[in-house]
């Protein structure tokens, strides 16, 4: 009776390390796997953020001096581990993982998609690394315990059981934690992608989140046959108003400016801020004739803001140019049609509403 216990035993534990050797193989897969996948789209945020604060010093130039080069590569560094600038041309554009170290490869073009440099960043993946070492710790403990478990179970075998629910436990809360982990660093990942699409100042979408929304409700717009205009608008005298009363009270322009047109859009509406004192507003199923009616309603509603300032009040004005989408093929188009009647309208003495409409 007891060689057959001992033979059983030892049969049923030969198959739970087989079985436990299996689980631990798949839970290391899926966890290092998982951390991988953290890792890049951490920095393929940071990639984005980079490229924005790029956009904003260096997008309009035809050409960067060599001296511009340390200033490239330390805001670089803000976002990576290491950063490389160079001035030629390459054709490699891609991100890959080479000894925990996740490696990007990109040129960078300006406005007009002409060449400015390439750059090469390198991110270590530290959590990967702990990640690894943790569940090696984890899988030799488990390994050991396993082990020792078994000698003392041929003659014990309800201690055995006793132990192995306490492992599952061990496993249940180590599993708790790291889904608690992966929750934690979605949220973050939620927080950095609204600070990477919204205007610091006027909490409204910034130039690169306008864009991609715009180009998205234009194929839209394209496909159901519909109509999208834009209209631009442009602060009257703001550099003058800066020059005068200080940025401070140049920021609180734009902050009401914006607030003030934000009150009274719909939710299909797109209001974003393209840099200064440029904004734009995007009108989903809204022909030419009405959305100048409604830049019109904006300008008047412009037009009675007041600013307290010390000793005064100041009052504002602002241009407006309206476009829609008959006859264009991108929203640039659109934007571009747009422009051109903003410009109009300051030429023609600015306050004003201007669209090919007679």
């Amino acid at each position: 009776m007891k060689k057959i216990f001992i033979d059983k035993s030892l049969t049923f534990f030969i198959l739970l390390i087989v079985i436990t050797s299996v689980f631990l193989y798949f839970s290391y897969d899926f966890s290092i796997t998982t951390y991988n996948r953290i890792e890049n789209k951490q920095n393929n945020k940071n990639i984005e953020n980079f490229l924005y604060l790029l956009d904003n010093e260096y997008k309009n130039l035809s050409s960067i001096k060599e001296e511009s080069k340390n200033n490239i590569k330390n805001e670089c560094l803000r976002f990576f581990d290491d950063c490389s600038i160079n001035f030629e041309n390459k054709t490699e554009v891609f991100t890959y993982i080479e000894n925990f170290t996740i490696i990007n490869e990109l040129n960078y073009l300006n406005i007009k998609n002409n060449f400015l440099f390439h750059i090469q960043t390198k991110t270590y993946q530290e959590l990967t690394k702990e990640g690894k070492n943790s569940i090696k710790i984890f899988s030799l403990i488990v390994i050991i315990i396993l082990t020792l478990t078994i000698l003392i179970s041929i003659t014990f075998q309800k201690q055995l059981n006793k132990v192995n629910e306490e492992l599952e436990e061990k496993v249940f809360d180590r599993t708790n934690q790291y889904n608690h982990t992966i929750k934690e660093l979605e949220k973050v990942n939620l927080k950095l992608y609204d600070l990477a699409h919204t205007d610091y100042l006027t909490q409204i979408k910034n130039r690169r989140s306008f864009f991609l929304h715009t180009s998205a409700l234009f194929k839209k717009v394209q496909k159901s046959k519909g109509i999208l205009s834009i209209i631009m608008i442009d602060i009257d005298n703001f550099k003058s108003i800066n020059d005068t009363y200080g940025h401070e009270i140049g920021d609180k322009i734009l902050k009401v400016f914006a607030n003030s047109i934000k009150e009274i859009l719909y939710k299909d509406e797109i209001f974003g801020r393209l840099g200064g004192e440029e904004f734009a507003i995007a009108l989903p199923h809204t022909n030419l004739e009405e959305a100048f009616k409604i830049a019109e309603n904006i300008r008047k509603r412009i037009e009675r803001i007041i600013i307290n300032i010390p000793s005064s009040k100041l009052f504002i004005t602002a241009s407006f140019g309206v476009s829609d989408s008959i006859n264009t093929h991108s929203i640039d188009e659109i934007i571009k049609n747009a422009d051109l009647m903003l410009y109009d309208a300051k030429r023609k003495g600015k306050n004003r509403v201007r669209s090919r409409l007679p």
